[in-house]
């Protein structure tokens, strides 16, 4: 094997046999540079991971779970975590040691191609998220209406079969883990036909395909919600000649508030489709790039281009609970609700500390002055006062 040399597979770097030496350097960040960067990272990384977490406690705390929609916000909550748990960290260790690889064979082998999975479920669980708002819109179908929880939890666990069928299984296979001269690598070891038909499969398997759903689920949502209220706005002109006015003041109340909740959907919904569509573009751009220009990964800022490729692979998992999560009015309600169950036994307990501190410092004056008072009477008892004397009488002049 020719000497190691670095490319980019999903969230990580692999080795050729076919490629030159890894002995051109590349462009050395300035240290500001380098720690505002580290810095944003693990700022967004921290605010996704905490994001994430709140919204599957809360998720999963509520009692009446029949929604689709949060059963694949809290799906993809989980995948989340996962990225920026453990996809992120070791992007940023074979980052900044790209000769080194610190955790070990097991590690390398088996635990690092099967967190690749995360990615995975949480592109297509932003899928199905655009599919459930769609479906709902298109059919009509009321959030408070009761739906069978079965065939959505068997379509969640299709998302982490295929994912990992997809994205994780072929790594299993080719993964290596050498001690060289030059370093210690987590390499892939497989030909470049091999290489290039992953990166193909998962470049349309990632990114593609989802985001062709998501656009075509957008699109078609647009359209019912323009036709939505152009039939509101008609039958409110219609209605607006009616003769009794109770009639018309209720029509126009109705046909207003679903105008504004279809308003309120496509709101949500475009955030949704830019978010995912940028924040995961550099990444499939750049495994495009590899296919066709081989010698990238030896280009001088080959990699800063790795680098906007991690953030934005980590905004994209810290912007999900922020954007989808707002979808249900329940979550919000539910968040209020945590954080005032929180914040009462926070202070219930602050107060029975406080209590339990007064109480111990009550009962040792109590004792203390129980004590003084025994030392007073013993003091001026007639059996003290003769001991005293004898004392005196003893006592060596």
């Amino acid at each position: 094997m020719n000497e190691p040399n670095v490319m980019i597979n999903n969230f990580t770097e692999e080795i050729s046999d076919s490629s030159p030496t890894l002995n051109q350097p590349y462009f050395e960040e300035p240290a500001i540079l380098l720690i505002a960067r580290l810095t944003i990272e693990v700022a967004f990384a921290f605010v996704g991971l905490l994001g994430n977490a709140l919204v599957s406690f809360v998720i999963s705390k509520q009692c009446k779970f029949r929604s689709g929609l949060k059963l694949f916000i809290r799906n993809l909550a989980f995948a989340d975590i996962g990225i920026l748990a453990i996809s992120f960290p070791i992007a940023v260790v074979k980052e900044q040691l790209p000769l080194y690889w610190p955790f070990g064979r097991v590690v390398c082998l088996y635990f690092y191609p099967l967190a690749e999975v995360f990615h995975g479920v949480s592109v297509w669980s932003i899928t199905a998220i655009a599919i459930e708002r769609y479906r709902k819109i298109a059919t009509g179908v009321r959030s408070s209406s009761y739906i069978s929880t079965k065939p959505l939890k068997w379509g969640i666990f299709l998302i982490w079969v295929v994912s990992f069928l997809v994205v994780s299984l072929p790594l299993l296979f080719v993964m290596d883990f050498l001690e060289l001269n030059t370093g210690t690598f987590c390499v892939v070891a497989w030909s470049r036909t091999m290489h290039n038909i992953y990166i193909i499969s998962l470049t349309i398997f990632w990114y593609l395909l989802p985001l062709g759903i998501i656009v075509f689920t957008y699109v078609k949502i647009s359209r019912q919600i323009q036709q939505s209220n152009k039939f509101h706005r008609s039958s409110i002109k219609r209605r607006s000649g009616e003769r009794k006015v109770e009639n018309v003041a209720m029509r126009f109340t109705e046909e207003r508030k679903r105008m504004k909740q279809n308003s309120k959907a496509k709101k949500i919904l475009t955030p949704i489709v830019l978010v995912f569509t940028i924040s995961m573009l550099p990444l499939n751009v750049l495994r495009v790039l590899l296919l066709v220009w081989e010698e990238i990964v030896f280009e001088r800022y080959f990699l800063l281009i790795y680098n906007v490729c991690v953030i934005g692979v980590v905004m994209n998992s810290a912007a999900d609970p922020l954007i989808y999560s707002i979808v249900s009015k329940d979550f919000r309600l539910e968040l209020k609700e945590v954080f005032s169950r929180f914040t009462q036994r926070l202070q219930n307990l602050i107060k029975l500390r406080r209590d339990d501190k007064n109480g111990d410092l009550n009962i040792n004056n109590a004792s203390g002055a129980k004590d003084n008072g025994h030392l007073r009477e013993r003091a001026f008892s007639p059996e003290h006062k003769q001991n005293d004397e004898n004392a005196i009488l003893v006592t060596p002049v």
